[in-house]
C-alpha cells in the first residue's frame, strides 16, 4: 500500500486530505487556540488572525464557559481522554453553529498530552432540519395518538396519547398485534388482511376507523397509517397518527338520531347527554331549534284548528250562497226572458198600432174621397134618370114613327093591291116595310119597358147612393174618432216601448251583474272547498308530529269535502252562466269580470 513512499510522507498526504474535507483546529492543554484551518474559520465566520491565541471559550455560551461542565470537559481532555459528539458553538456575530466533532488529545513521547486537535464537520443545516423534524414529531406526539407497528402488525411502540385514548398502558399492548384493537370478525376477514397488504406494499391509508379499547370501549379515530421507508426505499415499519374523534362521532350519531326522531315527527325529544366542549353548542342549538320548532308547530296546530273551523263556516256559507245565486240566476234568466218577450211584443204592438194609425188615416181619406165620389154618383144618377126620361121620350117618338110607317105600309099595300100585277113588287116591299115597322114598334116598346125599368132602378140607385153618402159621412166622422183614438194608442204604446226598452236594459245589467256574481261565487265556492281541503290536509300533516301539550281543536270535525259535491255545485252554476249569453246582452266578458 505504501510501496512507493515512506510512512511519514503517507501521513502528511492523509492529513492534507483531511484538512481539505474537515474543519481542524488545535489547542494547547489550557484551551488556547494554536491554529485553525480554512474550513474551521469559514464555518465559524472568523479569520485565523481573529482567533489564534484566544481561548476556546469564545466559541461557547458564557454561562457554559463558567460552568463546572466546561471545566470538567477540559480536565477530561487533559487526562488524554477524547470527546466526540455534537456540539453547539457560537460563531462570529453570535451565530449558532452545530458541529459533529471529536476533541483528540495528542500525546508526546512521554505519554502526556501536549495539545488537542479537533476534527469537525458543520452539521448546522442537518441539525436544524433534525430539530425541526423532531419538533414536528414532538408536536404531533403531544397533539395526536401515535403508535408504531412492524410489517406483521406487531406493536413496537405507542405514545401516551394513544394509550390514554384506548385505555391501556404501554406494557399491555407492546409486542401484541394490532388486531386487538378491532372487532374479532373484522380481524378474521379478507378486508383486514388486504388492509395490511396495502400497508406492506407502501400504500398510505387514511380515514375514520372504529377501534375497540380496553374493556370493549368503542373508540372512533381519524387516523393515517404511514409506511416508513428505509434508505433503499423498502417499507420497514408503519407509523399511525390518530386523533380521537369519539366525541365528534358520538355527537354526530346523537344528532343523527335526533334528526331521525324529527323525521318521524317527534318534537318532544331532546339531547340531554353533553357533547365534547367544542360541539356542545351544537347540541344546545339543536335542542333550542327543536324547542322553537315545537312551539311554532303548536301555534300552527292551534291556527290550523281555527282555520279548519273558519274554512268550514266559509264552505257552508259559500255553498248556501252558491245555491241562492243559482236560484237568483235562474230567476233573473226567466225575468230577462219574460221582459225581452214583453218588450218584443210591445214593440210589435207599437209597430202594428202605427200601421193601424196609418191605415185609419188612409181609411179616413178614402172615406172622405168616397163621400165625394158618392155625391158625384148621386149627381150622375140624377143625370142618368134625366137621360132615361129623354130616351123614353125619344122611344115614344120612335114608336109613333113606327106606327105611322106601319100605317103608310098598310096604305101602300092597299094601293099595290089596287094596282094588280103591276103593284105586286111594291106590295112585297110595302109588306117588308110594314114588318120592319112592326119590329121597330116592338123594339121601341121593349126599349121603353127597359128604359122605364132602368129609370126605376136608377131612381132606386140614386136613393141608395144618397143613403150611402149619408152613411159614408157617418163613417168619416167615426173614422176620425177612431183615428184620434188609434193615434193616442200609438203614442201610449210608443211610450210603453221606450219604457220597456229601458226596463230591458236595466234587467240586462242586472243579468250581467248576476252572471258576474255567479262567476265570482263559483270561484269563491271552489276556493272555499279548496281551503277546507287544505286545512284538513294541514291538520292531517300536523297529526304526524308529537308536539306535546294540548292543542285546542274545533268542536266539530268538518266533514271531508267530496270532490263530486263541489264539482256538482260548480257545474250547476256554470250551467246557469252558460245560458245567460243567449239573453240580451248578458254575456260576460273577461274585461267585464276584471272590472267587477
Amino acid at each position: 500500500m505504501f510501496s512507493s513512499m515512506g510512512l511519514g510522507d503517507d501521513s502528511k498526504l492523509v492529513l492534507a486530505a483531511i484538512d481539505k474535507s474537515l474543519a481542524i483546529i488545535e489547542f494547547d492543554m489550557t484551551g488556547k487556540i494554536l491554529t485553525a484551518n480554512a474550513n474551521f474559520c469559514q464555518a465559524l465566520g472568523y479569520s485565523a488572525s481573529e482567533i489564534v491565541g484566544k481561548h476556546h471559550s469564545m466559541f461557547v455560551e458564557p454561562d457554559y464557559a463558567r460552568s463546572s461542565d466546561y471545566r470538567q470537559f477540559w480536565e477530561k481532555l487533559g487526562r488524554g481522554e477524547f470527546d466526540a459528539r455534537e456540539y453547539m458553538r457560537i460563531g462570529k456575530g453570535g451565530k449558532e453553529i452545530w458541529i459533529q466533532a471529536s476533541y483528540n488529545p495528542v500525546k508526546g513521547r512521554s505519554g502526556k498530552p501536549y495539545k488537542v486537535v479537533k476534527f469537525a464537520t458543520d452539521i448546522t443545516e442537518a441539525k436544524m432540519k433534525s430539530a425541526d423534524d423532531d419538533g414536528k414529531i414532538t408536536a404531533i406526539s403531544r397533539a395526536q395518538a401515535m403508535i408504531e407497528f412492524d410489517l406483521q402488525g406487531t406493536i413496537l411502540n405507542a405514545n401516551e396519547n394513544f394509550c390514554m385514548t384506548l385505555g391501556y398502558d404501554l406494557s399491555e399492548i407492546k409486542g401484541k398485534h394490532h388486531s386487538m384493537f378491532v372487532d374479532p370478525s373484522y380481524a378474521r376477514s379478507g378486508d383486514y388482511k388486504a388492509f395490511w397488504d396495502r400497508l406492506r406494499s407502501g400504500e398510505f391509508v387514511a380515514e375514520e376507523f372504529k377501534r375497540i379499547g380496553k374493556g370493549g370501549k368503542e373508540v372512533w379515530i381519524q387516523a393515517s397509517y404511514n409506511p416508513i421507508l428505509d434508505q433503499k426505499g423498502r417499507v420497514m415499519k408503519v407509523v399511525k397518527f390518530a386523533t380521537d374523534i369519539t366525541g365528534r362521532v358520538s355527537a354526530v350519531h346523537q344528532i343523527g338520531a335526533g334528526l331521525q326522531h324529527l323525521a318521524e315527527g317527534d318534537l318532544e325529544q331532546r339531547i340531554t347527554q353533553p357533547f365534547i366542549p367544542s360541539l356542545d353548542q351544537l347540541r344546545l342549538d339543536f335542542n333550542n331549534s327543536i324547542e322553537k320548532l315545537q312551539s311554532a308547530m303548536q301555534r300552527v296546530g292551534e291556527n290550523t284548528s281555527a282555520i279548519r273551523s273558519a274554512s268550514d263556516e266559509i264552505r257552508t256559507a259559500a255553498d248556501d250562497l252558491s245555491r241562492r245565486t243559482e236560484q237568483q240566476a235562474a230567476s233573473v234568466e226567466e225575468t230577462a226572458a219574460a221582459v225581452e218577450e214583453v218588450t218584443a211584443s210591445v214593440k210589435e204592438s207599437a209597430s202594428r198600432a202605427e200601421e193601424a194609425g196609418a191605415l185609419v188615416s188612409r181609411t179616413k181619406a178614402s172615406a172622405e174621397k168616397s163621400g165625394a165620389v158618392v155625391r158625384e154618383a148621386v149627381s150622375a144618377m140624377e143625370a142618368i134618370e134625366e137621360s132615361s126620361r129623354k130616351i123614353g121620350n125619344i122611344i115614344g117618338m120612335i114608336d109613333e114613327i113606327a106606327f105611322q110607317t106601319n100605317l103608310l105600309a098598310l096604305n101602300a099595300g092597299v094601293e099595290a093591291a089596287r094596282a094588280g100585277e103591276a103593284g105586286k113588287g111594291f106590295a112585297v116591299v110595302a109588306q117588308e116595310v110594314r114588318e120592319l115597322a112592326q119590329r121597330s114598334a116592338n123594339a121601341a116598346k121593349e126599349i121603353k119597358t127597359l128604359i122605364n125599368t132602368s129609370s126605376q132602378q136608377v131612381k132606386n140607385g140614386s136613393e141608395l147612393v144618397g143613403e150611402t153618402g149619408k152613411a159614408l159621412e157617418v163613417i168619416v166622422a167615426e173614422v176620425q174618432e177612431v183615428n184620434a183614438n188609434v193615434m193616442a194608442i200609438v203614442d201610449a204604446v210608443r211610450e210603453q216601448s221606450t219604457t220597456l226598452s229601458e226596463i230591458n236594459q236595466a234587467v240586462t245589467e242586472v243579468d250581467k251583474g248576476t252572471q258576474q256574481n255567479a262567476a265570482m261565487v263559483e270561484e269563491s265556492t271552489a276556493a272555499s272547498h279548496g281551503l277546507a281541503q287544505e286545512a284538513q290536509s294541514l291538520a292531517e300533516l300536523l297529526a304526524q308530529f308529537k308536539l306535546g301539550g294540548t292543542i285546542s281543536q274545533a268542536t266539530s270535525r268538518p266533514a271531508p269535502v267530496a270532490a263530486g259535491d263541489a264539482r256538482a255545485t260548480q257545474d250547476k252554476v256554470a250551467k246557469a252562466i252558460k245560458s245567460f249569453p243567449t239573453r240580451g246582452n248578458a254575456a260576460v266578458k273577461a274585461d267585464d269580470w276584471e272590472e267587477f
